[in-house]
């Protein structure tokens, strides 16, 4: 009879502390951890699909900033090509376009640390 009653207050606690578990989780979605030494790099496991929807082909070069460069994967099928503007904004480009296409070739086939 003791084991019958020890097992059955071992399943109360354990309900309870279930419970507990269940009623913070909520309050837990959306806060960011700070990380330790060795962070993870966001933009590389932020988005799980494309990036651009929409692109643009006729920019000039010398309104780019930076380029970013996203090759194929599980995220997205094709190839991505992402312009930080000197003014600050961010658009996609589109990676077809000749003048584009040779950037891009450029920088995979330079020393390969584009994303």
């Amino acid at each position: 009879m003791s084991f019958r009653s020890s097992s059955t207050r071992v399943l109360q606690v354990l309900l309870l502390l279930s419970l507990l578990l269940i009623a913070l989780a909520p309050s837990t979605i959306g806060k960011t951890w700070k990380l330790t030494a060795e962070r993870v790099n966001r933009e590389r496991y932020a988005e799980l699909r494309c990036m651009c929807l929409k692109t643009t082909s006729g920019i000039h070069p010398s309104n780019i900033q930076t380029l970013k460069v996203i090759r194929t994967g599980p995220h997205c099928a094709k190839v991505e090509v992402i312009a930080k503007l000197k003014n600050g904004k961010e658009i996609c480009l589109d990676p077809e376009a000749p003048r584009i296409k040779k950037m891009v070739q450029k920088i995979l086939e330079g020393d390969g640390s584009a994303a």
